[in-house]
């Protein structure tokens, strides 16, 4: 135990300490349809800080997708439209629509 106490850190990114979110939910910070601080006008926030949750990799990728974004709600231009595609999923063959092999 003295050598985890020593040595020990973690892998996970500073993230998550100004929560995007509604401003009827108590913990959130920033109003995720303008990016800005709920409560003050002229201050956004817009890097990993914003982010309900912890991801569970690596944070760059979310993080770009936060500043694009955050520039299109800036600039207000249109968001794209949702698009609902398969992913990887380990022992789940995308042909078999969900179903678990194995």
């Amino acid at each position: 135990m003295d050598w985890v106490a020593k040595d020990a850190e973690t892998a996970l990114h500073p993230s998550c300490t100004a929560k995007m979110g509604p401003e009827s939910d108590p913990m959130a910070v920033v109003d995720p349809k303008s990016m800005k601080v709920h409560g003050l006008e002229n201050l956004r926030v817009v890097d990993a800080s914003a982010m309900p949750y912890v991801t569970n990799g690596n944070i760059h990728a979310p993080v770009l997708m936060l500043a694009e974004k955050a520039a299109d709600l800036i600039r207000g231009k249109k968001p794209l439209d949702p698009e609902h595609l398969e992913f990887y999923r380990h022992g789940v063959d995308p042909a078999d629509a969900g179903t678990v092999k194995g």
